[in-house]
């Protein structure tokens, strides 16, 4: 047996170092690398990764759609008789002839480059990155910016700090005496593999952990000491009202938000209701939020009295509308109670903001001037008519992508579709040349995790025979339309990596390779810990050189500079509930869900609160109908009281199973998506998929 370090780089919250133990060129088990820290644990994903190398339904080969065979949103199954399998020379001769008749018909800029974060951690095999850089060099493209993750988040935070790195390590919790995990599923989700395990040092030794989520998840059970169910959306109001009596108990640190910040007082004033006479107390608060004023109260004395806390949002509070202000008024909270940068504090930013890891290159996309569309509004922009193709790497936007009956209606004006994959998901089955790529267990790769190292990733095992990764694939590709040396400088996958390392801060490479792990010296690390120490000495990069709590360029956009309430819809008589859509434990988007057996029979459900089930007769052992203004679905549900009233949960990530004539199907495997709107959050344009409304009934 051949034991190889391997990390993940899928689109999950940061890397694992991990060995695959293999036998015959195939990886038969993974297991953690023992030379990691004791707080570097991989999770179920990383360990079953070979399971989906070694599925039965894995593509080996290319697939090519057959002569007037339309597109159809059908079973995987039904889907392979829309193609016929290819020869490698064949499918990629078609595809270039195709990219170049497209070229001279449409333009460049009539192809949407609808790439994701698949595989979004590697200094080369970057889904993103690799599509980017050859449609670059192809022409162009018009391209998708922002994320589905942490759009609005990523859009309000440099006006805040003047920068998207406002994260931290995860040893610096070994510093706090409060941690505050609010809409932060640390046990499912996780934000780095070291997170949890200090999440749960930290409670061992009497540290409180207070869990704020609409759901009682296993992280209030195994990691929480006190869990407050908030109604989804309702976050900025709680915070204001914590801030709103910190501020009226003479609890927040004067001298700290004088010396590190500016515009502090025009949301002070907001807060205590100068602007319009309505103070943000915790009773004003507690009718929005459904948390007990005496509960806001509590959970603000302890706060503003216990130093230093970490307050650690999820990107499940931006993921609303308004959900800029809910990223902002967590930065505005820890600078009142002065934790920003110090041990053991964190500057509020949402918990995907990362500090710096050790240097190392990754590969670069030429610089163009392409237009481009909030990836949030793809389909929108389709339906324009403009966009004649797309090109899809490390996405399955039918069962990611928001409204789903409108992404199918998209895809289906679309002259020419192009993707690489394992499988035949949804969204390849409605391409015309679909590329087989290879995993992660079956390429080199630098991965970035979320703390202070990098890992290297061996390749394990060979791909089926001929199957190529997508940058061999892309190689490929621009061989044939003429500026493959371009594209490859001239390197192989292997010289790429030699070259990035040689230009990194790894000093030894043949133990970084051979161990897998590079550790930097620092594991405490706090984002802003400098500017704290001497903010003469290193100023922000913002207009002021400080924490800019209520900034003018923002005030410029069309709301109000200093964070504010801002729920611009509540549930109504037709759709009652609010909906959120969390992450799953053992799948990272729609990835793994064609394991069987991988999801955990009660997590494939729709949690509804036993008095919500009640008012509607709806029982624990049936199936239930959920509507909302896009679509249904039917979904088996669990009746619970761990999730609050007026809420319901859906996991996200599920291939969905349409039925029902066009533009009225039904969902009948539970993915999520066909309830969720396109209308964004503003001023970013970024994903509001906790703000959906629906009604549950039993099925007729």
């Amino acid at each position: 047996m051949k034991n190889l370090p391997v990390s993940c780089n899928k689109d999950c919250g940061g890397g694992c170092p991990l060995i695959a133990h293999t036998e015959g060129g195939r990886v038969v088990r993974i297991t953690n690398n023992p030379l990691g820290t004791p707080y570097m644990k991989g999770c179920l994903k990383g360990f079953r990764a070979m399971e989906l190398d070694h599925h039965t339904d894995r593509l080996v080969k290319p697939l090519v759609r057959l002569e007037g065979r339309p597109r159809r949103f059908v079973s995987a199954e039904e889907s392979r008789k829309d193609f016929r399998e290819a020869g490698w020379d064949e499918a990629l001769d078609l595809a270039a002839r195709k990219l170049a008749d497209f070229k001279n018909d449409h333009g460049c800029r009539s192809l949407l480059d609808l790439s994701s974060g698949g595989a979004c951690r590697g200094a080369l095999h970057n889904n993103s990155a690799l599509t980017s850089r050859f449609l670059t060099l192809w022409g162009g493209a018009f391209r998708t910016y922002s994320n589905y993750s942490s759009g609005a988040a990523s859009f309000a935070l440099p006006y805040v700090f003047g920068t998207k790195m406002t994260g931290m390590d995860a040893g610096n919790l070994a510093h706090s005496k409060l941690i505050i995990l609010w809409g932060y599923n640390a046990f499912d989700t996780r934000f780095g593999c070291e997170m949890s395990p200090r999440i749960l040092e930290a409670k061992k030794r009497g540290v409180p952990v207070v869990v704020i989520d609409p759901r009682r998840t296993r992280t209030a059970d195994v990691l929480g000491t006190w869990w407050i169910p908030v109604r989804p959306g309702s976050d900025t109001a709680l915070m204001a009202a914590i801030l709103y009596h910190i501020i009226r108990c003479g609890l927040q640190k004067h001298d700290f938000i004088d010396r590190y910040s500016r515009g502090f007082e025009e949301l002070k004033a907001y807060v205590l209701g100068e602007y319009d006479g309505t103070p943000k107390s915790p009773a004003w608060a507690s009718e929005i939020c459904g948390v007990p004023a005496e509960d806001i109260e509590k959970l603000a004395g302890l706060y503003a009295r216990t130093s230093p806390a970490a307050l650690l949002p999820g990107l499940s509070l931006q993921r609303s509308l308004g959900g800029e202000e809910a990223a902002r008024m967590t930065c505005a909270l820890q600078l009142a109670t002065g934790n920003i940068g110090i041990p053991g504090g964190s500057s509020g930013g949402m918990i995907w903001g990362k500090v710096p890891g050790p240097a190392c290159p990754s590969l670069t996309v030429p610089p163009h001037d392409d237009p481009s569309v909030p990836v949030y509004e793809w389909p929108d922009e389709i339906l324009k008519g403009g966009i004649k193709g797309a090109y899809i790497t490390g996405s399955n936007l039918l069962a990611q992508g928001s409204d789903l009956k409108k992404n199918i209606r998209a895809f289906g004006m679309l002259d020419l579709i192009i993707g690489h994959d394992f499988f035949l998901t949804p969204t390849m089955a409605l391409c015309d040349i679909v590329f087989p790529a290879a995993s992660f267990l079956e390429r080199e790769d630098i991965v970035f995790p979320a703390g202070n190292f990098l890992l290297y990733s061996a390749k394990a095992a060979e791909p089926p025979a001929g199957v190529l990764t997508d940058y061999g694939i892309f190689t490929a590709l621009a061989g044939r339309l003429g500026f493959a040396d371009a594209f490859t400088e001239g390197r192989s996958e292997e010289q790429w990596i030699d070259h990035f390392l040689e230009e990194s801060d790894v000093v030894d490479i043949g133990s970084f390779k051979k161990t897998g792990l590079f550790i930097g010296e620092e594991q405490e690390r706090n984002a802003f810990s400098s500017f704290i120490n001497d903010p003469l000495s290193h100023p922000l990069a913002t207009p002021s050189g400080k924490i800019e709590i209520s900034p003018a360029a923002y005030g410029k956009l069309g709301f109000p500079a200093y964070p504010h309430c801002r729920n611009a819809v509540s549930p109504g008589p037709v759709y009652p509930l609010c909906l959120i859509t969390p992450h799953p434990l053992q799948g990272i988007h729609s990835q793994y869900a064609n394991l069987a057996g991988f999801r955990m029979e009660e997590d494939h459900v729709l949690w509804m609160n036993t008095a919500d089930a009640a008012e509607r007769g709806i029982s624990e052992d049936g199936r239930v109908r959920v509507t909302s203004a896009e679509g249904e679905l039917e979904i088996a549900v669990r009746v619970t009281d761990r999730i609050r009233t007026g809420t319901v949960s859906l996991n996200e990530g599920l291939w969905p199973v349409l039925t029902g004539e066009p533009g009225k199907e039904i969902d009948l495997a539970g993915s999520a998506n066909i309830l969720t709107s396109t209308e964004p959050t503003l001023p970013s344009r970024c994903s509001r998929t906790h703000t959906i409304f629906v009604q549950v009934q039993s099925p007729v």
